[in-house]
């Protein structure tokens, strides 16, 4: 066996006889993130949809450049539930479908809405033949479609919110249409003349039956949520045995030993790293038993894992590496356990909050839904949503997985750094 092999697998030896010494503190961190998914997903399991001030990001293609596309326009613009993008033409963005399905399946949008073109045209048809003014079309049954597409990681109850509201919008489009039909042709009337009767015409079709995905694909569950949450949070939580257990090397002269010997940095870090990975990787394979064995036993929702598991495996080797290289750096800079202890648990707080652990980021105001790009937390739970909930497969992740790997090689580079300097105090 090479010399740096020898010397990498005598490291892990030592720092997995350290750990197995405190096996209450090793018992704590697979029970506790267990326990966090069965209380926060049972707690959740009927409530997680009741959440005040969500905005819906809504995207109109409007393919029509009329009144009716710009009435819908005008009517989400006007509701505070929405932030509106249009688009009417390609340089506004892609307007075919297989790009506005891809906005939606990345979580762009939450929802879009295809006005077709010619749909007011038609709609005006529709009401004249209403009025009785022209012949009734063929299919008496089957209106104008304006058709709503919806994210598949959105609830059911959100998005029959949305099929409600635009229901209401095509009902008031509809209403003003054969009002404008109505006033130009009464004028022409002569005085004492009957008004026509609007006939049995439809004039729009019915949104829950023309709106695809507005009740397709898996509506996310309280358990889809919180356990790629609270596992993250685990694995970003070693961030205290790791760095308390670096300190008092340091502190006892373990380290300056090893620095007086040819022993690279990166050998007696990566001694740290192997024992740690395989207990994240643990609490992954745990939780996601629990979630789908146990939970159901106990009344909550089943967990879904979706049909990627090479995805879910990208992301849980991401993910611990970068939780880690955290745990490492900040070991590299704390000068007391104390320090690391507080530091570390702060932080790692602060970034499960920013992340969308400790509340779904769907309620977050913009302002603080864009802060919380810089949490690898988020970008590990974006991808694990997108496996759970989307469906999505392993290369769909890959931008999520490369942000954590690059992540935990700056954090690396930084421990190793100091390390090799002998964590000098600044």
């Amino acid at each position: 066996m090479p010399l740096r092999l020898y010397q990498l697998a005598a490291s892990i030896a030592k720092e997995t006889r350290v750990i197995r010494r405190d096996r209450q503190a090793l018992l704590i961190l697979f029970v506790m993130p267990v326990v966090f998914v069965l209380i926060m997903s049972l707690a959740l399991r009927d409530a997680f949809s009741e959440r005040a001030g969500i905005k819906f990001d809504l995207l109109i293609i409007d393919h029509d450049g009329g009144d009716v596309g710009r009435r819908l326009d005008e009517a989400f613009r006007d509701n505070i539930y929405f932030r509106v993008d249009t688009r009417r033409t390609a340089s506004d963005g892609p307007t075919d479908e297989t790009g506005v399905r891809a906005a939606l399946t990345a979580g762009t949008y939450k929802f879009a809405l295809w006005v077709p073109a010619r749909a007011t045209r038609e709609a005006r048809e529709r009401v004249r033949a209403a009025l009785g003014l022209a012949r009734a079309p063929a299919d008496r049954e089957q209106g104008v479609a304006v058709r709503l597409l919806a994210d598949p990681a959105l609830r059911r109850d959100h998005r029959e919110l949305v099929a409600t509201a635009l229901e209401r919008a095509l009902e008031a489009i509809a209403a003003g249409l054969i009002t404008e039909q109505f006033a130009g042709f009464a004028r022409q009337l002569p005085a004492g003349a009957p008004r026509p009767t609007p006939a049995s015409v439809t004039i729009f079709d019915d949104v829950r039956d023309a709106a695809e995905g507005a009740d397709a694909g898996p509506a996310p569950t309280s358990v889809q949520q919180n356990a790629p949450a609270w596992t993250l949070f685990a694995m970003f939580f070693l961030v205290i045995p790791l760095s308390g257990t670096l300190i008092k090397e340091r502190q006892e002269g373990s380290l300056t030993r090893l620095r007086s010997m040819p022993v690279p940095g990166w050998v007696v870090l990566g001694g740290k790293v192997a024992p740690y990975f395989a207990i994240n990787q643990i609490q992954v394979l745990l939780i996601m038993l629990v979630g789908i064995h146990l939970l159901p036993r106990l009344g909550g929702d089943a967990l879904v894992i979706g049909d990627a598991p090479g995805g879910i495996a990208l992301l849980s080797i991401a993910a611990s590496l970068a939780a880690i290289g955290y745990g490492l750096a900040v070991a590299s800079f704390a000068r007391t356990p104390e320090q690391a202890t507080t530091f570390g648990g702060i932080s790692v707080l602060i970034l499960a909050a920013l992340g969308g652990v400790l509340v779904p980021k769907l309620v977050m105001p913009p302002a603080l839904l864009e802060l919380s790009a810089i949490s690898p937390l988020s970008w590990g739970l974006d991808g694990f949503l997108a496996i759970f909930v989307r469906g999505a497969d392993a290369a769909a992740v890959l931008p999520e997985v490369y942000k954590l790997l690059g992540f935990a090689l700056a954090c690396f580079a930084v421990a190793v750094a100091r390390f090799q300097r002998g964590f000098r105090r600044d």
